[in-house]
């Protein structure tokens, strides 16, 4: 799933030329080769469509391991460890 807000104000090193951040979460499957292969294709992305160059945006992986103690992500009325026990 992928959400985009165009029209946010932001500044990114005192400029306020384009710029993006994002947040990626995923629920395992993430690693330092994924998160490289993923952070190409979004930069291709942002510099093709939104004109936003590889040194003016972040983003932030979160890996989410799945385990019983893990309830802050909802699926279908269930927490996500219930799908998978």
């Amino acid at each position: 799933m992928i959400s985009l807000r165009g029209g946010v104000p932001m500044s990114f090193g005192g400029s306020e030329d384009p710029t993006a951040y994002g947040e990626l979460v995923s629920i395992g499957g993430l690693g330092p080769e994924i998160n490289k292969q993923l952070s190409a294709a979004i930069a291709e992305i942002l510099q093709t469509k939104l004109s936003v160059p590889p040194a003016r945006f972040y983003i932030k992986f979160y890996d989410v391991k799945v385990n019983p103690h893990f309830y802050d992500i909802i699926w279908r009325g269930n927490v996500c460890w219930q799908l998978y026990s």
